[in-house]
């Protein structure tokens, strides 16, 4: 089956997608309403005549990936900006512009931010508890 990106990125108030190689966005106020309202922006971009990228004909499956200030966002009701700040190095008030797309980090900056997210990811993977 054939793979479509999809890349979900952080807004002041809502979350944004696109579909990479292809002229389609949507929005969403959560990840779950985001993926219906691509549907129907699918679905209505097709029904409009749209210029269809070969992916896209035929079966399909969407990816989703989140671009630096999509995570941020996402992850944000799990971990703070400040504990992010200490775990990457990255201002706090920076942070949070990535987070609500008034800024773009440099790529520099979101591996940075990316790869603290990790090892803290595998820092919670490896705990274990005595009971």
């Amino acid at each position: 089956m054939k793979k479509v990106k999809a890349i979900i990125t952080g807004g002041k108030t809502q979350y944004g997608v696109w579909i990479e190689g292809a002229n389609i966005f949507s929005a969403g106020d959560t990840i779950t309403e985001l993926k219906d309202n691509l549907k129907e922006a699918i679905a209505l971009y097709i029904e409009e005549g749209g210029d269809i990228p070969e992916d896209m004909k035929g079966n399909y499956e969407i990816c989703y990936t989140f671009d630096t200030s999509g995570a941020l966002r996402y992850y944000s009701d799990f971990i703070s900006f400040s504990a992010l700040s200490r775990l990457s190095g990255v201002n706090n008030k920076q942070l949070w512009n990535y987070a609500n797309g008034y800024r773009r980090p440099s790529e520099k900056t979101s591996k940075k931010i990316i790869e603290a997210l990790r090892r803290f990811g595998n820092e919670l993977y490896q705990i274990q508890i005595s009971f």
